[in-house]
């Protein structure tokens, strides 16, 4: 299946991007609640990640924490791109106040997949991110919980943010 959410987007990868203070987004348009928008900034860093995943099909939650050192904004514009690169195509991003709401269409093996993001902007340092997938199969309900932790270990205040390695899959 494919995902998106950590973020966004489920970010579980990292940019070699680094941005001391990012300016926030910029307000939305004086003459309505809701506008087009581009996807807030977040402050590079050690993050921390929590994800709650619930399918349809599962009565218990699956629930995992990852820590790793990150430039959210970033990751979620590389997997937008991606998933364009794969067919989805994407209806305009929307801002009300600190929601940010997407969706797309993404073809599978096993027919479409339609996703529905919302993106709760807290500051430069912590979102929420809620999405469900629908398929023929089922719906797939994501909340990630993330939060700046603060500076990437050893790297200090300036340096380039290195990508954390993912690690191998178990067969």
């Amino acid at each position: 299946m494919i995902a998106v959410g950590a973020c966004l987007l489920v970010a579980m990868t990292c940019t070699p991007v680094r941005a001391v203070n990012p300016p926030a987004a910029p307000p939305p348009a004086a003459d309505s609640q809701t506008s087009t928008a581009e996807l807030p900034r977040f402050q590079a860093g050690l993050w921390e990640y929590r994800r709650t995943l619930v399918r349809g099909d599962k009565t218990k939650p699956q629930v995992t924490t990852v820590k790793k050192c990150a430039d959210p904004a970033a990751e979620m514009r590389e997997k937008m791109e991606a998933l364009r690169k794969k067919s989805c195509q994407f209806t305009p991003l929307r801002r009300n106040q600190d929601h940010y709401v997407s969706s797309w269409l993404c073809p599978a093996p096993g027919g479409p997949v339609r996703f529905r993001d919302v993106l709760i902007a807290s500051d430069l340092t912590s979102y929420q991110d809620v999405s469900e997938a629908h398929s023929a199969q089922h719906v797939t309900q994501q909340k990630i919980e993330a939060r700046r932790l603060g500076e990437c270990p050893g790297l200090g205040s300036g340096a380039p943010l290195l990508r954390t390695p993912k690690p191998p899959r178990q067969p």
